[in-house]
């Protein structure tokens, strides 16, 4: 298989190469002898290992309350918790207080929680939109204006 790849004059080339310089080097092994056997003595420590611990599972995180932008921009990345007024939005529903404005993308509250208070849970990210409207004039996929919007994926209802 190794000749389809290289032609077998080069492995020959190689394997003389490889005898020479055992050679010059004064080196003198007998290429059909196998090595002796090496054997490994027992350990001689008297040392025993130290009981292995049960590490607790890691408490769940608890979540930080938000209702300013402030807040939520120290919170991205963190467990948090926000209580406002769900509003049904298109690129999905937002949970609401004051000029706080959080989307919950991957969640779809139920039709009859729209306009009623709800508290909602998860991981706090901040996602950047791009502009609707390009710089030569071109409408893209974006949202009018960009900007950025806090968003909680795996969206919990408490």
């Amino acid at each position: 298989m190794l000749a389809n790849i290289i032609p077998m004059r080069s492995i020959n080339n190689i394997a003389m190469l490889g005898l020479l310089l055992g050679a010059a080097c004064g080196e003198h092994k007998e290429m059909s002898t196998p090595p002796p056997p090496t054997t490994i003595p027992p350990p001689t420590s008297t040392l025993t290992p130290a009981p292995t611990q049960a590490v607790p599972p890691a408490a769940p995180e608890t979540p930080t309350v938000i209702t300013t932008r402030r807040e939520a921009l120290a919170a991205v990345g963190k467990v948090v918790q926000i209580r406002g007024t769900v509003q049904r939005e298109k690129l999905g529903d937002t949970v609401n207080v004051g000029a706080l404005s959080v989307r919950c993308p991957d969640f779809r509250f139920p039709d009859a929680s729209t306009g009623s208070t709800v508290t909602a849970e998860g991981k706090l990210e901040l996602v950047f939109e791009e502009d609707s409207t390009m710089l030569n004039g071109e409408i893209s996929q974006g949202t009018k204006g960009g900007g950025s919007t806090f968003e909680i994926y795996h969206c919990v209802v408490r």
